[in-house]
């Protein structure tokens, strides 16, 4: 029998030998630890993400409590989910993307020229953090708050996820959301100018959408769009470091552009999300009753052999590649765009250089059960080191 513990240290080091266990034990079965039925395979999971009628994101439905202030877009099923996707996905279409993700590939080029000065940087802290703040910001319109602050309580969050397996996690977590909702009051007072924010609150009354309905979603889409780019970027750079070979198929543009996509589903951040199951029903022959979790591992499924071939290989030029790695149907991620671009521009910054950067020692895992990536990535410039 497999004992599923995302927080173990094999996990941590390496998960997919024990998704692959998974995949090969059954579609579905029940995790004690978790005290939720584990889905490993990748058309089981896209079944529960098609299907807001069986399988729900708004926990409400199964007679849970969540006040108004913490209900997004993310929390939210149909119809209620209907007039806000459509509101934050018309205006995030409508922002400059392409200005967007030029302007962090220059901020991404800069940062290479200053830590290439160094006698080595962390890929992490050094690059991904402060080019993937950057871009978010400037979508948003916001102010860019102070990166080591912002950090500490976005790590607290992210941690406080896995407060079910470990409650000490709990109580900074709520600390750090407090701290957060602060900041963003502070926008919500001095709200006004250009960006994404502005649009969507100047059409917010037209839409049908409440205005706290609009502070949930930023406040959402600010926070996991940054630690989810973030963590594809870290874990996109980390292949590309242990795979110099890479390099140069992936100074070709339209082999940048697939490859972006191959980084996410080869090794995503998201290691899966969970819905709640509204009625009695049956998936891959096993029964789940009303009220039951269902948590589906996106990571595995994005190995599925069934859906990809060659799955434990960087396909670079792989096409199509429906990855799971940001989601799938209704709640897929609005941000999904943004984090490509994000994501191309610091590839594209590393690539053009005429020294990749080399390991500088070992990467550090904080461990975290939904979101995995290293949270020090120590790197060098090879021609610094010789100097």
């Amino acid at each position: 029998m497999i004992d599923y513990d995302p927080l173990s240290p094999a996990m941590i080091a390496d998960p997919y030998p024990c998704y692959a266990e998974l995949r090969r034990a059954g579609r579905v079965r029940y995790s004690e630890r978790l005290r939720s039925w584990l889905i490993p395979g990748y058309d089981d999971c896209r079944t529960v993400l098609s299907d807001p009628a069986r399988f729900a994101c708004d926990w409400r439905r199964v007679g849970e409590e969540a006040p108004d202030a913490v209900l997004s877009m993310q929390e939210l099923d149909p119809p209620e989910h209907g007039p806000i996707r459509r509101l934050f996905t018309t205006v995030f279409r409508r922002q400059d993307l392409a200005g967007i993700g030029e302007a962090t590939y220059e901020a991404s080029r800069d940062i290479m020229r200053t830590v290439g000065e160094w006698p080595r940087f962390d890929a992490t802290a050094d690059l991904a953090r402060p080019a993937a703040l950057f871009a978010i910001c400037r979508l948003l319109g916001v102010p860019e708050p102070r990166i080591e602050t912002f950090t500490a309580q976005v790590d607290a969050l992210n941690r406080g996820m896995d407060a079910g397996l470990l409650p000490e996690l709990r109580e900074p977590a709520v600390a750090a959301r407090a701290e957060i909702n602060e900041m963003i009051a502070s926008w919500h007072r001095e709200a006004g100018g250009t960006g994404l924010l502005a649009d969507v609150l100047a059409g917010a009354v037209e839409a049908g959408v409440s205005e706290q309905a609009v502070w949930n979603t930023v406040r959402v889409m600010f926070l996991a769009g940054f630690s989810t780019t973030v963590g594809a970027v870290v874990n996109a750079v980390l292949a590309l470091v242990e795979r110099p070979d890479l390099v140069t198929p992936l100074r070709q543009p339209a082999v940048l552009d697939t490859a972006v996509d191959e980084f996410m589903r080869f090794d995503g951040p998201v290691q899966g999300t969970s819905r709640a199951v509204v009625v009695d029903t049956e998936l891959a022959g096993v029964r789940l009753r009303r009220g039951d979790t269902v948590l589906m591992l996106f990571a595995a499924a994005n190995r599925d052999a069934a859906q990809f071939d060659r799955p434990d290989e960087l396909v670079l030029d792989r096409s199509p590649n429906r990855h799971l790695g940001m989601g799938w149907g209704a709640h897929a991620c609005t941000g999904a765009i943004l984090a490509r671009l994000i994501m191309r521009a610091i590839l594209r910054s590393l690539v053009e250089l005429s020294d990749l950067p080399v390991p500088a020692g070992t990467p550090a895992r904080t461990p975290r059960a939904t979101l995995r990536y290293p949270d020090h990535l120590p790197l060098a410039i090879p021609s610094h080191r010789r100097s």
